[in-house]
């Protein structure tokens, strides 16, 4: 049987032991260590070495440089299990020995190196939402960089506070780390590397990056003189509430204000302007700094002011405006003449086709504003169309012409009436355009004369004598037994380009 104790406030330097018969032997103690709390610590810090029968310890030794050893010097012993000592100069990661009388117990610790932690952003200023690239590195003593280090990216919010801003990351080889970053307002960043048993852990500085707001403004490229006209932007990021941008108008070679307007919520804006007079305006938008955002400006857009209305028979200037527009947006048109002609007619009715309007082949206030933000029409079969091919669509009553998969050149048309009729054969007939997908049969020039009437240049895209034709009368609305009328001038244009084989889509 076996009996230990506890003698005062430290152990005993040996053990009781009761033999059998009553009688006693001495045993000495010995001395063992099962931790140091921290297990790492830099050179200068105490550290509390724990164990049993260390209340007589008289020295402690650290592991040095190579095979040498590095004394602390006597500890400070706060009872049997518990010293303390500091960890002293020249000391390296290695075993920690506490010499009693007791023995001279051995444990594994480590001494933290000392880092030096740098910060750096490619970008100090960056227009939204354009990033910028912030990196760190951190170097110790002897040491290229610090491998392997936790390192996390923070950013100061509106009170000073310090907030973790992306994912953790590790160190790389040479002890670099970056993360691309894009503020929506002026920013302070800081990169934090945590401790590790071989190194410590530091803050860097911070690295700040202002931020200048995207500014759009939206305009019509044409508006009537004497009408309201908005103008549209948006400020990106959106700033905070009760916001302004100022609306400026270039005269003289000068930027003035027109007016100042409030920003919404979305960061979107709209002012309005009347054109006094025909010609031409340069407007832009700025807004100053604040915010947490620079100060900015938009690109500068031009409006061409025109006449309220225009109609057949006018000419001028207005008209060569409206004539270049029309063939910017690909309507089929000839030559830009500055007179409001035959072609020019059926252009405008072709647009106001697409756009859903009234018909009437007249300029007015709606198709000048129709023209700024016009409605673009797309093709629904454009692989049909990968070197070239026509669509019509009967509910718009326009031809589309396409190149490559693109529109190159919209024409006003007319199909199928809806009408009963005598055929050639005597039977009643209805005036419907065929729907599907054809081909260019066959082709006649000049005047071809039929029962049912005269086919200018007639393209036939079936063997029933459907044809997309010249015609001398194109109205606005369906009106053929069930071919696909085009102007006379319209069909010369396209030539050759109706040739045969070629993609010929029709749907409502």
């Amino acid at each position: 049987m076996f009996r230990a104790g506890l003698r005062g406030a430290a152990m005993a330097a040996s053990i009781a032991v009761v033999l059998v018969g009553g009688a006693t032997q001495a045993l000495a103690a010995t001395a063992t260590i099962s931790s140091v709390d921290p297990a790492y610590a830099l050179v200068g810090h105490t550290v509390t070495i724990v164990g049993a029968d260390l209340a007589q310890a008289t020295d402690v030794t650290f592991a040095g440089s190579g095979n040498s050893t590095v004394d602390a010097g006597a500890p400070t012993v706060l009872d049997a299990n518990h010293v303390q000592t500091t960890v002293p100069t020249g000391a390296v990661t290695g075993p920690i020995t506490v010499v009693t009388p007791d023995g001279s117990p051995t444990i594994g610790f480590t001494v933290q190196q000392p880092t030096v932690s740098s910060i750096s952003v490619n970008r100090g200023v960056v227009v939204y939402p354009q990033r910028a690239v912030v990196r760190a590195r951190l170097s110790a003593a002897g040491v290229a960089g610090v491998p392997n280090q936790p390192a996390r990216l923070q950013r100061k919010d509106a009170t000073g506070g310090w907030h973790n801003a992306q994912r953790l990351q590790q160190t790389a080889s040479d002890g670099s780390v970056r993360w691309r970053v894009a503020p929506a307002r002026a920013t302070a960043y800081r990169v934090v590397f945590k401790d590790v048993p071989a190194y410590l852990g530091s803050s860097t500085s911070a690295v700040h990056v202002a931020v200048v707001p995207r500014l759009r403004l939206h305009v019509p490229s044409l508006a009537p003189i004497l009408t309201r006209t908005k103008l549209r932007g948006t400020v990106q990021p959106p700033p905070p509430r009760q916001s302004r941008v100022t609306l400026q108008k270039k005269s003289g070679g000068h930027w003035r204000k027109v007016t100042s307007v409030r920003v919404g919520r979305h960061g979107a804006f709209t002012a309005t302007v009347s054109l006094p007079a025909t010609g031409r305006y340069i407007y832009r938008v700025v807004r100053a700094r604040g915010g947490g955002l620079l100060a900015a400006a938009s690109a500068s857009h031009r409006v061409d002011a025109v006449q309220r209305s225009l109609h057949d028979g006018m000419s001028g200037p207005d008209v060569v405006t409206l004539q270049k527009r029309l063939r910017h947006l690909h309507y089929d048109l000839g030559h830009i003449s500055g007179t409001f002609d035959f072609d020019t007619v059926h252009a405008v009715v072709a647009f106001e086709k697409v756009q859903g309007m009234s018909r009437d082949g007249v300029v007015g206030t709606k198709v000048w504003e129709a023209l700024g933000h016009p409605k673009q029409p797309h093709l629904r079969h454009p692989q049909d169309a990968a070197s070239a091919g026509v669509e019509v669509n009967l509910t718009k009553q326009v031809l589309l012409y396409a190149v490559h998969g693109h529109i190159v050149r919209i024409l006003d048309s007319s199909t199928g009436g809806g009408y009963y009729y005598t055929g050639s054969d005597g039977t009643q007939q209805r005036a419907i355009t065929p729907t599907g997908h054809f081909a260019v049969v066959y082709q006649r020039s000049g005047w071809v004369t039929s029962k049912l009437g005269t086919l200018y240049r007639p393209a036939y895209f079936n063997n029933q004598g459907y044809a997309i034709h010249g015609e001398t009368e194109v109205p606005s609305y369906p009106a053929s037994h069930g071919c696909v009328r085009i102007t006379v001038p319209a069909r010369d244009r396209l030539g050759s380009k109706l040739y045969n084989g070629l993609s010929v889509w029709i749907y409502s």
